[in-house]
């Protein structure tokens, strides 16, 4: 998020107002469709930035007022501002202060941007958000943000936080973003998009640990890891442990992506049902 906060901006005052039931770019969808009903202020600010990982980009431009919309002059350059952005995560939200519409959020956000095609800034901000209920929903209204922490991730370490990312991506069912962080050969692999989600239907966590290259060449890098995923069925819970390695290369246009992965399971229990 090179312009990440255009999120993070000068907070205003709430006013009373409507908005439209237009909103989606990626298809017009009436606004009670393009996100959950029912969310609180926290969970819609969470829901932006899961939106905002997951490539939906059109989603998180809909949980904007009206207003917050038209100072981002527009959606193209609303989604222009997060082209860069690999991962967006929030934390630590809490209420600064309320009235009978308006909440003010406060929040951690750690951002992941490509600084260029082998580098990522990983940069945390202290944020706060101002949500306004508009029609019965919490929209965004408007935000401020102060950079605490910034730091560039080379090559080596940009590789790391790319595969810890995309099993990230996967507990938190981002699959456009974990999708799109996968060479072209190694999509080829699981047949479609489809078939890839549901590989992953029953995983409530899955995380990288111990990652440590074990092979480099020219902009391309091996790692070696140990994989704990998490599974849920009707019939049972399973916990597996699995050793890993992945191969990681820069490709042109996209940056550093996974060309293959390649996992052995070590150790495998089923607790009590949670």
């Amino acid at each position: 998020m090179k312009k990440i906060l255009q999120l993070a901006l000068l907070l205003v005052c709430v006013f009373a107002g409507t908005v439209t039931a237009f909103a989606n770019p990626n298809g017009g969808v009436p606004r009670p469709y393009t996100f959950p009903a029912g969310m609180t202020a926290a969970e819609t600010l969470q829901y932006y930035h899961h939106k905002i990982t997951d490539r939906d980009t059109g989603l998180a431009y809909d949980v904007l007022t009206e207003d917050y919309k038209n100072y981002f002059g527009g959606y193209e350059k609303f989604a222009n501002g997060y082209r860069t952005t690999l991962f967006s995560r929030p934390s630590n939200i809490h209420i600064i202060a309320e009235a009978e519409n308006a909440v003010k959020l406060g929040y951690e956000l750690r951002a992941q941007d490509w600084e260029n095609e082998s580098e990522i800034v990983v940069q945390t901000f202290a944020c706060t958000a101002m949500m306004k209920d508009v029609n019965g929903c919490w929209l965004l209204d408007s935000g401020s943000g102060k950079l605490v922490k910034r730091e560039v991730l080379h090559f080596q370490d940009a590789a790391k936080a790319v595969l810890q990312g995309y099993h990230e991506c996967i507990t938190q069912k981002e699959m456009k973003a974990a999708w799109n962080l996968l060479g072209e050969d190694y999509k080829k692999s699981f047949g479609s998009f489809p078939n890839f989600c549901k590989g992953f239907e029953t995983t409530v966590s899955s995380v990288i640990t111990d990652a440590t290259p074990v092979a480099d060449g020219p902009w391309m890098t091996a790692l070696e890891y140990t994989l704990t995923a998490k599974d849920v069925t009707p019939e049972t819970n399973v916990v597996q442990t699995f050793k890993g390695m992945a191969e990681l290369a820069v490709v042109q246009g996209k940056g550093i992506v996974i060309q293959s992965a390649s996992n052995k399971l070590v150790d495998t229990y089923f607790p009590p049902k949670w």
